[in-house]
């Protein structure tokens, strides 16, 4: 082997090591784009957005739910900025026309009237892939996803569950980030379940958007 020759092989063995590390890693928001390029990519359909329920802190005393049917857990209701959090995400798919075909959602209010609010005119789904994070159960459930959006193509999917569900679905925290915000929509690849962006109400009086090249 010459030595160009090797030394080739070597840069290109660098090079997926540093690819494998970033795509396991947190990323750096240095990495996201303007929201334009996002929504141009979800109005043409095939994602998935997937989202952890809005912002829902412990120990509420009053909690209150917006779907009959959910299960309220102890204390646990979306907060006023929770619902605020949710509302804002159906209010910019709705405006910038992206098409959602359905939202599955975790049987638990926190995530139910996320899934409500955000969803828009979309049916939201409760299912119970969305509470558990069984290996078997989830990529069961990815099948059918793809297979959902496979049939419907320009259509996207939701799913809104918790901090240990959504990552399994793609969804990944920033650097900074311990584990993924409340009530954030990551954009995500159906098939290589790798999210490509980011959007949402983090913070009280500031939106927050990101994009991935």
């Amino acid at each position: 082997m010459t030595r160009s020759v090797m030394l080739h092989f070597l840069c290109a063995a660098f090079f997926a090591a540093i690819l494998s590390a970033c795509a396991s890693e947190g990323r750096s928001v240095d990495e996201y784009d303007p929201p334009a390029r996002q929504y141009d990519l979800l109005r043409d359909g095939g994602y998935v957005l997937v989202m952890r329920h809005a912002h829902s802190p412990h120990g509420q005393s009053e909690p209150e739910r917006i779907g009959a049917d959910c299960r309220l857990g102890d204390g646990r209701g979306l907060s006023a900025f929770g619902a605020r959090q949710a509302r804002y995400i159906g209010e910019t798919i709705a405006a910038e026309n992206i098409p959602l075909l359905k939202a599955y959602t975790s049987r638990m209010c926190r995530a139910w009237d996320t899934a409500i609010l955000a969803g828009g005119d979309a049916p939201v789904i409760p299912h119970d892939s969305q509470m558990t994070t069984a290996p078997d159960k989830v990529s069961a459930f990815k099948k059918e996803i793809e297979a959902e959006l496979a049939a419907n193509p320009g259509a996207n999917i939701m799913l809104v569950s918790h901090s240990n569900i959504a990552p399994l679905y793609g969804a990944g925290p920033l650097e900074a980030e311990e584990e993924i915000p409340e009530g954030v929509v990551f954009i995500v690849i159906p098939g290589e379940w790798l999210s490509i962006g980011r959007f949402g109400r983090e913070k009280e009086k500031a939106p927050s958007f990101s994009q991935l090249d």
